[in-house]
């Protein structure tokens, strides 16, 4: 397969099993600055945030809303593996066919978790 010519705006960081893939910068030109890996983009609000040193950590229930609404919008066939050790809630399956099952679970976690609990969780990873 030929792959068309693409335009990437700064640095591009990728491992090298996935050296052989297609790349979408799809965050180019983005005007809602609200993902939480926006710093690495130098033109973005959250780069200049941390800067500043006004940017503030989100919440762990937040981090779990982001990957939940990541997953319910995906519309690509896909192998989820998001089982390593920083992940508060562990997911593996398939897309589309266990996409109700994954939010399932993000929603019993966003439920019954407390911010507190999924903190400490998160505090006692040492690697992070």
């Amino acid at each position: 397969m030929i792959y068309p010519q693409l335009h990437f705006t700064g640095q591009v960081w990728r491992p090298p099993y996935e050296a052989g893939s297609q790349l979408l910068q799809i965050t180019s030109g983005c005007t809602w600055h609200k993902c939480k890996f926006c710093s690495l983009f130098p033109e973005s609000q959250l780069y200049q945030e941390v800067l500043d040193g006004t940017y503030t950590e989100e919440p762990e229930i937040e981090r779990l809303m982001e990957m939940r609404t990541l997953i319910d919008l995906l519309k690509i066939k896909v192998n989820l593996l998001g089982h390593h050790v920083s992940n508060t809630v562990p997911i593996t399956g398939a897309l589309p066919d266990d996409k109700a099952a994954i939010l399932r679970e993000f929603d019993k976690a966003i439920a019954e978790f407390p911010e507190e609990e999924l903190k400490a969780y998160r505090s006692r990873i040492w690697h992070l």
